[in-house]
This record gives structure tokens, C-alpha cells and sequence, in this order.
């Protein structure tokens, strides 16, 4: 009979504070590609999209991202 002995590490994820996050919208009315220019800065964003539904009657639902470069480190703790 062969044992096994299972091992857990536990772990935590964060953003990598070298980098800035990145948000994105794209406008979804059937035909327009219009996208806002990506940036750090949500209300800039948003600004974009408030501004092109303004000039674009009907256009008022955006696909909005947000994206970023994560870190994932193992936790140290003692052996049990």
C-alpha cells in the first residue's frame, strides 16, 4: 500500500504596485465600435462614455474592463 502526504501552501494575491490598472469601455449599440481611450482613471472613463451617449442619441450601454498585472505570493506560515 503506498501513503501520500498532502501538503497545502496558502497563498494571497495583489496588485503589482509597479504597475497601474487600465480601464476600458466600448460602446455595445448594435454597429458602433466607438471605445474610450484606456486609462488609470475610472471617472475619465466614464466622462468618455457620458460625453459620446451625449452626441449619440441611444447610445447608452457600454461594456466597461478593468484590468491589471496581479502578484500571487505564498504566505509563510509554521508547519503544523
Amino acid at each position: 500500500m503506498t501513503r501520500s502526504v498532502l501538503r497545502y501552501v496558502e497563498h494571497r494575491i495583489i496588485r503589482d504596485p509597479e504597475t497601474a490598472p487600465t480601464v476600458l469601455a466600448s460602446c455595445l449599440h448594435e454597429g458602433c465600435g466607438w471605445a474610450a481611450v484606456p486609462g488609470p482613471d475610472v471617472a475619465e472613463v466614464d466622462r468618455q462614455c457620458m460625453a459620446h451617449t451625449g452626441l449619440n442619441a441611444g447610445h447608452g450601454r457600454f461594456l466597461r474592463g478593468f484590468e491589471d498585472i496581479a502578484l500571487v505570493h505564498r504566505v509563510d506560515s509554521p508547519e503544523r
